[in-house]
């Protein structure tokens, strides 16, 4: 897993350069390694910069604890995904036949990029998202959620699609926190996921069935 250092992290010390990016990044991916090997009460700073390489000087550069570092890691994977929600949004929004889209495309792909990123995907990501977790605040996931429902709602009310346009503020709250309940459970219950594109199914036919409920109450 590839961690880029943010400035928007709260961390002792903002890597400026390549050398400091990757210190970033191997006090990111070590944590990763220990948390899935050993769990979370035993984890020191101490084994932290071992595994990494380095002496725990080094890592409280940038670190003051093991719950700067989660809560840094956690920040970080957050807005990764909701950057690459925004981005698949913006896509949609400057679309020429926008209004035309098919709902099922487009709740497909937007559960796509939740789903690895927020759950499963490669066995690293695996193990991120599985932390972030376990060491999510509740301030956390509310502030995850609010900017969810907040931008998918602005992208439905932009482009005036005949079906997505009623999906109310209180109907993108229910869609995103039902998605990410289950990709809540997936992650922590290590649910064996055999068939990946069966799970992508099950959302999109969750979705399509509260959209098509509610085309048909209107």
């Amino acid at each position: 897993v590839i961690y880029l250092a943010n400035s928007d992290i709260d961390m002792r010390k903002q890597p400026i350069q390549k050398r400091a990016q990757l210190t970033i990044e191997a006090i990111f991916q070590a944590t990763d390694q220990l948390v899935e090997r050993e769990g979370m009460a035993g984890l020191t700073t101490n084994k932290i910069a071992a595994k990494a390489g380095f002496s725990v000087g080094t890592l409280y550069q940038y670190f003051a604890s093991k719950d700067e570092i989660f809560r840094a890691m956690v920040q970080y994977s957050r807005e990764t995904v909701l950057k690459e929600l925004s981005s698949y949004l913006y896509r949609i929004e400057t679309k020429t036949d926008a209004s035309d889209i098919d709902p099922e495309f487009f709740f497909r792909h937007y559960i796509r990029i939740c789903i690895k990123g927020f759950s499963i995907g490669d066995e690293d990501k695996q193990v991120v998202n599985r932390l972030c977790w376990l060491v999510e605040t509740p301030e956390e996931t509310t502030h995850t959620m609010k900017a969810m429902v907040d931008r998918l709602r602005a992208c439905f009310k932009y482009i005036q699609h005949p079906y997505l346009s009623r999906m109310s503020s209180i109907r993108c709250y229910v869609l995103n926190r039902s998605l990410m309940g289950c990709l809540r459970c997936a992650a922590l219950e290590r649910v064996e996921i055999e068939d990946p594109q069966e799970f992508e199914d099950a959302f999109v036919e969750m979705i399509m069935g509260q959209l098509q409920l509610q085309t048909a109450v209107n």
